[in-house]
């Protein structure tokens, strides 16, 4: 990342690689530059690191040299999740030589979970030393802020030379908690000692595989017609929902009498990782939920799917996460896997991977190979019909708050936050004006950063925003778990208080790999959002009403705003109101009315109105069942210009749905 080739300080390298997992700094802003520009919510020391680099100060030292892991005899480079190690580290002076004071950087993957290293006590995880054979050389180390420095005193290393590092010496160090097949130990070089580094592109790889089986996911299309076949996704995952568990048994599926026609037993190879597809097929209108049972000799599971509603007259519902991480910027795994996730066993029906500008261990803007990499998945596993995969990636802004950015072509520009051209949010607009693409903000009301919502949401490119993901919620502070450090001002209801008209979408924000499942984790995120175990309101997942799986179909029904949001599990919303589906239009009227129908994953606790920031509950008891359905006349006076409304219902096990606002005509009040 810049952070790693160019920020001159171990500290503000700590920042760059926390920042998006805690709340942002209070910093005190004169109050010149508090404006549209410089608003009083940018986190002004990242900008300031990273605008402190500039490639033409890179030494020809930096970054020279190469890397290479130390294995014994019989030894390889896998380790299971969260498992201790010791790793050793051959490093080879490049041509250039370092200086006396030049700097040899060690670092582990900073997400999500390897033990960070130190060198205080060689009894704890991730004590790490470095050595040299060199005769004259002494290295200096230190660690902190999850790097490890070796410096170089004495005399300056030579070409040719080599340094060992042994990363976890004596107990170990813990592998990340997420697996990946090629989890990277980064080396940088600052070989003048001046502060600037560059990373080694070969540096170390290791493959860290899933923990044993722990959890067992099936998921189904949420709507189907009578005689239509589909496709069941079974997944057996280990304990953070990691797929690759090589478990061998028997996948025992309880047909729904009538409803539905499926293989009863299947056999689960160890070479599918845990992860089949089943076909099946519907039979007759209804709902219907897929009782799995998997049993193998060391383990017992069970589950439940997502509900399927079978019927000739209901729309299509496809699912999708529009936004994730992976490991080429401050995520886990590769750009293929990621996708290979989405659609095999979350059962995507649309993803986009958004992987960040100017921010990771290597930048996207800076690095014309991952971008190019990035859009060679996203073309691999797009199949139009069947599977729409997005270009896409986090327009990361220090000053105005983060968005998405998703192309619906094979592939488009990378307008970087970074780049002055296009550091606003009006001139990323500007430069994707004319370009079948989107944006929108996501955790907009706070951590790691607000939206500046100064820049009003471009009606063409911007007709949504992200009310969840695993940093909670964005809606409203009387709603679901808030995102952490949220501010009065900055949810989105205040938003459309201010007559902004914005559909609602869900998304993951996963950095752990597992595009659409997100919220069977509490570590699947940028922080853990609870202690006590998965929670169903952790994540994030956007529904997208179109009966066509194709680019354009979901770019038209996106800017439509025929949407809705959930935190992370496939509740099915249907509502109108005066006969409009929720991001319609609705003329004035002196009593509106809306029906609503929600078949949920669990018991509805609580469906609530929400118009013009007033909130009714409408079932005030709990239906004690996964389903509600009502009409009723718009509780809080008559539909008057400029009004909106939306509903948000709350599950019993803690899993929230909203449904994309109405809008009466924007005219003022």
């Amino acid at each position: 990342m810049k952070g790693l080739l160019g920020i001159r300080t171990g500290a503000t390298l700590a920042l760059l690689m926390c920042a998006c997992a805690d709340d942002p700094a209070s910093l005190d802003v004169p109050a010149s530059r508090v404006d549209d520009l410089a608003p009083a919510t940018a986190i002004w020391e990242t900008v300031s690191s990273l605008n402190a680099y500039r490639p033409e100060l890179l030494d020809p030292s930096d970054g020279g040299g190469s890397a290479q892991l130390v294995l014994l005899p019989g030894e390889d480079a896998v380790i299971q999740v969260s498992s201790p190690r010791t790793w050793t580290i051959d490093f080879t002076v490049g041509p250039k030589g370092i200086q006396i004071g030049g700097v040899i950087h060690l670092m582990p993957e900073p997400f999500w979970g390897w033990t960070q290293p130190q060198t205080l006590n060689p009894q704890r995880l991730g004590f790490t030393t470095a050595s040299t054979k060199a005769e004259g050389v002494q290295l200096d180390s230190s660690a902190g802020g999850g790097l490890f420095l070796a410096t170089v005193e004495g005399r300056a290393l030579l070409p040719g030379e080599m340094v060992r590092f042994v990363y976890g010496e004596g107990s170990g160090a813990l592998s990340d908690r997420h697996s990946e097949a090629a989890a990277r130990l980064w080396i940088a070089v600052d070989g003048n000692g001046d502060g600037i580094r560059k990373v080694l592109k070969d540096s170390p790889r290791i493959r860290v595989i899933a923990g044993p089986a722990a959890m067992l996911v099936a998921i189904a299309p949420t709507i189907m017609r009578p005689g239509e076949k589909g496709i069941l996704h079974l997944s057996v995952l280990d304990a953070l929902a990691n797929r690759g568990v090589p478990e061998e048994g028997w996948l025992r599926v309880a047909e729904p009498d009538g409803f539905l026609k499926v293989q009863s037993e299947v056999k689960l190879e160890s070479a599918q990782g845990g992860v089949i597809q089943v076909p099946f097929q519907a039979l007759q209108a209804g709902t219907a939920r897929v009782q799995v049972r998997f049993v193998s000799n060391e383990i017992t599971l069970t589950c439940t799917s997502n509900p399927i509603l079978v019927s000739d007259t209901l729309e299509q519902v496809l699912w999708a996460d529009l936004h994730g991480h992976s490991g080429y910027s401050d995520g886990t795994g590769s750009p293929t896997d990621w996708f290979k996730y989405a659609r095999e066993v979350a059962g995507l029906d649309v993803a986009a991977l958004t992987d960040h500008d100017h921010w990771g261990v290597r930048f996207l803007d800076e690095s014309p190979d991952l971008w190019s990499e990035i859009n060679a998945s996203v073309a691999a596993a797009h199949e139009p019909g069947k599977f729409v995969a997005l270009s896409a990636y986090e327009w990361t802004s220090w000053i105005h708050g983060h968005r998405h950015v998703l192309h619906f072509a094979d592939e488009g520009p990378l307008l970087s936050s970074h780049d002055p051209r296009y550091e606003t949010p009006r001139q990323l607009w500007a430069g994707l004006s004319g370009l079948p693409a989107l944006t929108f903000a996501h955790h907009s009301s706070g951590a790691p950063i607000p939206t500046n919502w100064t820049f009003a949401a471009d009606p063409i490119l911007e007709p949504l925003t992200e009310v969840a993901s695993v940093h909670g919620s964005s809606e409203a502070a009387d709603g679901a778990p808030t995102v952490r450090g949220s501010r009065a001002g900055r949810f989105v209801r205040d938003q459309l208080d201010a007559g902004m008209q914005l559909g609602f979408v869900g998304s993951g924000d996963g950095h752990d790999g597992h595009p659409g499942l997100t919220h069977l984790s509490p570590l699947s995120g940028a922080r853990p959002r609870a202690a006590d175990g998965p929670q169903a309101g952790s994540g994030g997942l956007a529904a997208i009403f179109s009966n066509q799986r194709t680019r354009l179909a979901v770019l038209e029904a996106m800017r439509a705003r025929r949407t809705y949001a959930t935190s992370g599990p496939r509740i099915h919303v249907v509502a109108t109101l005066n006969g409009q589906v929720p991001g319609e239009s609705v003329e004035p009227h002196s009593n509106p009315a809306f029906t609503v129908t929600v078949t949920g994953t669990a018991e509805i606790k609580r469906i609530v109105l929400v118009r013009d920031g007033q909130v009714t509950d409408l079932n005030r008891e709990p239906t004690g069942e996964p389903f509600f359905s009502g009409s009723f006349e718009l509780p809080l006076g008559s539909w008057t210009a400029g009004s909106y409304a939306y509903l948000r219902i709350e599950q019993a096990d803690g899993a929230w749905a909203w449904t994309s606002p109405w809008f009466a005509p924007a005219q003022a009040r």
